[in-house]
């Protein structure tokens, strides 16, 4: 920031009163902890349920999911008291400025919300604006997070794995009503015939009646796992989901978790090649995403990246089973999951990865219930907002060590990023903050 500009500051809750966030809890797991996985029943738990703010929920969002937790309810993210961002004109084309404005919030938000460490990044007009760290990698250590340290995506791997599955239909290896049946039915050992007819489409937009995780059996089973290769475990997985009767009749909507693990064994399936090989070569390699891996960001007693952190505060390193690699267990840093961004907004490598026919449709939600309480494309939630003129494409990521969200407009070709390496509320919370007072700052220049 430039240190002549008169400095000022904006509470929290005046950044909240201007960008309105709908917040959404996408959890990769029923638990992340063994005790608490041990005695998981992720059958009863919706993880797409949100808790939003008073300004954010769709109108006419029924009370209750299809699941047996209630949704949509107005839960509003009270200000902290005291929380104060420092903030001066920024200039937009000025580099220097960008930067200190990202790390100044940053820094004040990792101090208020007591986060061990934060990182984020904004986009505006086909490039990176911008990108900024603060904190440290693990509590009590000294080891500062740098804007390179990659962070644990969660739900938002389903966006990655969406479109590796449009490139696989630009490719003509599947179309959008490849059924289930067809594509892996005589891979599957007593497949449920309710699961024969499920499409690819279905799979993507959370319409496939599939369970959010399993059964309690199941995901404890998937958890525990001995099988030596993820191919081995996802089939596996795979094969008890699709072995039971679907959680719901295709159609209805159920944020699932088993469903995009589904697709990421079709797509290995079809191929002959890993899902995580498949990932690297058709997304990492074109789009330049060095920094991105599978699973926690780091090694357990290093600190070469961000350690992750249960909601109490506690270092911990348990990760989602590698089963649901393809629902939620990549992970980048912030800078390269901004150039992934820019992608879905239209700005494409050379040559490009996706037809824009395919892109259109990865972001177009499901046909004659479209107007659903959740608006789910294809691992994008498409809520309308105020600040972006019209929809808006988000995601959000736990697996209760860590919390991700993105916020991006098309029509005003700008996008939000920010993580942490803390689970729970209050990680949901800060990075949210985050977003909203770089929107003020950098897109609608307000202090």
């Amino acid at each position: 920031m430039n240190n002549s500009s008169p400095q000022k500051s904006i509470t929290a809750t005046s950044a909240r009163n201007i960008v309105v966030l709908l917040v959404c809890v996408i959890v990769g797991a029923a638990a992340i902890t063994l005790a608490v996985a041990q005695n998981a029943n992720p059958s009863i738990q919706n993880p797409a349920a949100p808790a939003t703010n008073k300004y954010a929920t769709p109108q006419g969002a029924p009370a209750k999911s299809p699941a047996t937790v209630a949704v949509g309810q107005t839960s509003p993210l009270a200000p902290k008291d005291g929380l104060t961002i420092p903030v001066s004109v920024v200039d937009n084309t000025n580099p220097a400025q960008v930067q200190a404005a990202i790390t100044n919030v940053l820094q004040a938000i990792v101090k208020a919300d007591d986060m061990p460490g934060m990182a984020a990044a904004v986009i505006m007009n086909g490039k990176i604006l911008g990108a900024g760290a603060a904190g440290v990698r693990k509590r009590g250590m000294p080891d500062p997070v740098l804007v390179d340290d990659p962070f644990h995506l969660g739900s938002c791997t389903k966006a990655l794995t969406a479109t590796l599955i449009g490139i696989l239909v630009d490719e003509g290896k599947l179309n959008w009503n490849s059924t289930i049946g067809d594509l892996i039915g005589r891979d599957i050992n007593g497949i449920n015939p309710d699961y024969v007819p499920v499409t690819i489409d279905q799979l993507l937009h959370h319409r496939s009646g599939a369970w959010p995780n399993g059964p309690s059996e199941v995901w404890k089973a998937a958890q525990r796992s001995t099988l030596k290769t993820p191919v081995e475990q996802r089939l596996s997985y795979v094969e008890s989901i699709l072995s039971q009767p679907p959680r719901f009749p295709a159609g209805k909507y159920l944020y699932s978790n088993a469903g995009y693990a589904i697709l990421g064994l079709i797509a290995e399936t079809i191929t002959n090649t890993p899902y995580e090989q498949l990932m690297e070569q058709k997304v990492f390699i074109p789009l330049g995403l060095t920094s991105a891996g599978f699973g926690p960001a780091g090694r357990e007693n290093e600190l070469t990246a961000p350690y992750p952190h249960l909601e109490t505060g506690g270092a911990n390193f348990l990760d989602n089973p590698e089963a649901i690699t393809p629902a939620g267990r990549i992970h980048m840093n912030v800078t390269d999951w901004a150039k992934f961004c820019l992608l879905h907004l239209g700005h494409q490598p050379t040559p490009p990865l996706l037809k824009p026919q395919t892109l259109e449709h990865l972001h177009t939600l499901a046909g004659e219930v479209a107007e659903d309480k959740f608006g789910y494309a294809c691992g994008w939630m498409r809520p309308n907002r105020e600040w972006s003129g019209g929809r808006t494409l988000h995601h959000a990521g736990s697996n209760m060590l860590n919390y991700c969200v993105v916020w991006m407009s098309p029509q005003k070709d700008f996008g939000v990023l920010a993580a942490t390496n803390q689970g729970g509320k209050k990680a949901e919370t800060a990075v949210n903050e985050a977003c909203s007072a770089l929107l003020d700052q950098l897109l609608l220049n307000k202090k």
